[in-house]
Order: structure tokens, then sequence, then C-alpha cells
């Protein structure tokens, strides 16, 4: 790629030679270039001079400006030499072989895990986030892997994996490098996924419609003082975020991390109910997880398996046709169901697919079309 042309990359055969995948995650031997430390020189795009000379970034709400060396609220952009640069283009500091389930993606069906990739840094700080020890660091306070976006696209081809997911961080703040690899993975027949949390300004969201094909974002909570709180935020660019992706016809599914005591009020959520409906209609999934402590956060409980059935029937009562429990296994609300007869049409054991009935999307008892992109191979019948 023209873009990559002053920039490094390692030889198919060394990668494949010393690769290995360890507990989900890829760590690599000697033969592949980990550089601790480290930094890019990128280019940033999304950057406007002002009247004064100073550089404002202008990715996502945020609208930094940071000074001559210094880094911006994400950590992964920053001022070098006079120019924005993105320090982690090419430097994933988390490489995973991940179930789709897991992001959670449950109405696109792929061939097989994804491959996610992810670097350090975020656009947000949330108290509770799951994959702070590196959505909370800079890249020169990880450990990096030195990969081009050839280098990510040939790694899934050689492991014949269909999916490459932006997973684990934020993958906003690290958009050139997202750019490129979903450009060479659309080339090579890839899907794409990104897991974002939506802050993002519309015009670099609208530059991606035509490069990501499947978009999971965190609807985190459902007042601004939710946002202010507890993830150094606002919710309003992250409803715009939503209402755009569902115009574009991308294919949208909406998870909520559910927080004793932060954003499980269910009065406050029949609200954020009654938004998601209105605004992205009753076909868009909505997924509710369980809260692992974590983070700032670890002297509170995990959620209770009730809150999130709670929430969920709240939300199907509002007139979501396909609402989801996650991170807690063996519940009703981890399977697909018929809206209009009730069926269960898909059956699933934590992020695994046990069996699916669908025939061409549809449900066996009574037709109905359930939405999503549907695969004729799936298990069927008996486990």
């Amino acid at each position: 790629m023209e873009r990559e042309r002053n920039f490094w990359s390692i030889s198919r055969r060394s990668f494949l030679q010393t690769s290995a995948l360890i507990a989900g995650i890829c760590t690599f031997n000697n033969g592949t270039r980990l550089l601790a430390g480290s930094e890019s020189d990128f280019a940033a795009e999304y950057v406007l001079r002002l009247p004064d000379g100073r550089l404002q970034c202008q990715l996502c709400p945020n609208m930094c400006i940071p000074a001559e060396g210094e880094n911006g609220t994400c950590r992964a952009r920053g001022i070098r030499n006079g120019q924005l640069t993105s320090l982690v283009y090419g430097l994933p500091c988390v490489i995973a072989v991940d179930p789709v389930e897991k992001m959670p993606l449950f109405h696109y069906h792929v061939h097989g895990p994804a491959l996610a990739i992810s670097t350090a840094g975020c656009n947000l700080v949330c108290q509770y986030c799951q994959n702070w020890q590196f959505s909370q660091k800079s890249p020169a306070e990880t450990a990096n892997f030195a990969m081009s976006p050839s280098d990510i696209v040939m790694r899934a081809i050689d492991m014949q994996l269909r999916t490459i997911g932006f997973f684990y961080t934020e993958p906003t703040i690290y958009i050139e490098y997202m750019k490129d690899v979903a450009r060479l993975a659309k080339k090579n027949n890839i899907k794409t996924v990104m897991v974002t949390a939506g802050y993002i300004n519309a015009a670099p969201l609208k530059d991606l419609f035509e490069l990501i094909d499947i978009f999971v974002v965190g609807y985190k909570g459902f007042t601004e003082e939710f946002y202010a709180d507890a993830i150094a935020g606002k919710l309003d660019p992250v409803k715009k975020a939503l209402l755009a992706i569902k115009e574009s016809g991308r294919h949208l599914e909406v998870v909520s991390l559910l927080i004793p005591g932060k954003n499980d009020d269910m009065e406050v959520f029949k609200a954020g109910a009654e938004w998601f409906v209105k605004n992205l209609g009753p076909d868009v999934p909505w997924h509710f997880s369980r809260f692992v402590p974590e983070f700032m956060l670890k002297n509170l409980p995990p959620t209770p398996n009730g809150v999130l059935e709670t929430a969920r029937k709240l939300a199907l009562k509002a007139g979501v046709r396909y609402a989801y429990t996650g991170n807690n296994p063996g519940q009703e609300g981890n399977h697909t169901y018929c809206p209009d007869c009730s069926k269960k049409v898909i059956e699933r054991l934590g992020f695994k697919v046990l069996r699916s009935f669908l025939s061409a999307g549809k449900c066996p008892d009574c037709g109905c079309q359930i939405p999503g992109v549907w695969l004729d191979d799936l298990p069927n019948g008996n486990i």
C-alpha cells in the first residue's frame, strides 16, 4: 500500500514461524518485532490548524489541542515535530482470536472466529473498564507488536479467519490504522467489526461507513450525568453516532453494561429504552452485559442476573424485539427467540452457538423473518 511505503513490516515466513496462541492472545517469539515503549510517527488525519497556529484534533468530541510533545486525552495521538501524529499506527498491543459472540454480535453470523486487534489508548475514562491495562496507557507504556495493515490481513488469511474485529480498546483512536486494515480486508473478502463507544465526530464516522461492515456500539448509560461521572464523556455524541450508523444501513448491535448503583435504575432505564425504540427501531439487537468488578470500581459487586433479566424484559416491553443478557451463561436471555411465536430459534452457551433452527433466516414454526445475516451451515437440531 502507498501509505505503508515508508513503514516497517515483517515477513510472512517470519510471522508464521514465530506466532503462537496462548489463552486467546497471540504472543510472539523473537522472530516478530516486539516493541516495548514505542511510538509510531504516522501523520494523523482529522486535524484543524487554529488561527493562532495550534493544531486541534477533530476526531472525537474531546477536540484536544495538545502542545508540542504532548498527547491528547486518548494518549494515542499527539503533536510531534509540529504535526498531529498517530502514535499507535501499526502498533497493536493486543492480538486475539475470539468468537464474534464475545463482541457481542448475535445477528451476523460469520464462518468461525475473528482476529481481534487493539492498540493502547482510549478517548474515554470508564471507571469500570475491563481492559484498562491497555486503554488507560499510552503506546510508550505497553508492549506492542510491529504489524502493518498488510501483516494483519495476511495473518487473518493464513489462519483462515474471515473476520477482523477492532476490539478490546476504542478503535476510534487508531482510525488511520483501522481504515487501512479494513480497506485491505475488503479487497480480500474479509468482514470487519468495529466495537466502539461511539464517541466520534460525524465526519470521521461517515468515512468509516464505506469500510466497516458491522458496528457494535456501547450505549453505556442513559443520562448525561452518568457519562460525566463514570466515563468522562457526553451522551449526546453517542446518540448521534448511533443514529448515523443506523441511517447508514450498516449492521448495528448495541450493548449496555449494567453496573450496580451506577446505571441500573430501572426508571431511568425505561427512558433509555424508549429512546432506543423510537430512534433505532425495534429490530436492532440490544445486549445487557454483566459487570465484573474492575479498575476503579473493584469495590462494587457483580451485576445480579435478576437485574439483567429485568432490563431485558423492560426492553422487550418497550418494543425491542431482540434483547439479550450476556456475560452470564445459562440464562434465558442468552438465546434468540422468534418475536412472533416465541420459539427459541438460536440456542447458545456462553459465546458458542449450540444449535440454530433458522431456515433462510426464518422461524421454522411461523415463518417470521429474523433480521440479520445468517449462515445455513450452523449446528442444527441436536447439539
